[in-house]
């Protein structure tokens, strides 16, 4: 359950979300959001989910609604590079590799997810958004907001074109789909300001 002391900001609008910083302990937490929010085959592993929580606290933020936990998101500061490599987008990829809040322009959102309760709502918006004032304000560095998508969510493709991003570069048959052709990866660009 939240604390008071735990809630880091309401999100923008009226709609009763609450941002708290991810703790170790809210490992089992986050991997039931993994589980309802993504196919076996787009799941993170647990182990990377701890990495980022201990390496980046400010950008591993829970989604509260009421008493409930209702969502997650994550992200890390990388250096700014005109077009990313594929690689760096990887599951399990090693946040140390390239999170650098010291020196780092852009906030790269690794994984987002709502539990399916409050899916429709309006929440994915604010939450994302919730994200992004959150780490720029910690972080004044930071000048643009960069994320990888699955193609074919087009749920979650919707929620980022409103919210301002622009597809930057596509890569082909990015994801795995469990037999199935695999589907390509939109990497999606925006200022952190609009």
């Amino acid at each position: 359950m939240l604390k008071n002391s735990d809630q880091v900001m309401p999100t923008p609008g009226n709609n009763g979300l609450r941002l708290a910083h991810a703790t170790a302990n809210d490992l089992d937490r986050i991997m039931d959001l993994e589980r309802q929010g993504f196919a076996a085959a787009h799941q993170e592993q647990r182990s990377a989910y701890a990495q980022r929580v201990g390496a980046f606290p400010q950008g591993s933020l829970m989604a509260w609604l009421g008493a409930d936990c209702v969502g997650c998101v994550f992200s890390e500061i990388w250096r700014y590079a005109p077009l990313p490599d594929a690689a760096h987008f990887t599951l399990g990829h090693d946040i140390c590799e390239r999170h650098d809040p010291a020196q780092g322009t852009e906030l790269y959102i690794s994984s987002m997810t709502l539990a399916p309760s409050v899916r429709g709502l309006g929440l994915g918006a604010p939450l994302l958004q919730g994200c992004m004032t959150h780490v720029a304000q910690a972080f004044p560095g930071v000048t643009s907001v960069l994320l990888l998508v699955n193609a074919n969510w087009t749920a979650a493709r919707r929620i980022y074109a409103g919210a301002g991003f622009e597809e930057i570069a596509r890569f082909d048959r990015f994801f795995d789909a469990n037999g199935a052709a695999p589907e390509h990866g939109l990497v999606m660009r925006r200022p952190i300001a609009l």
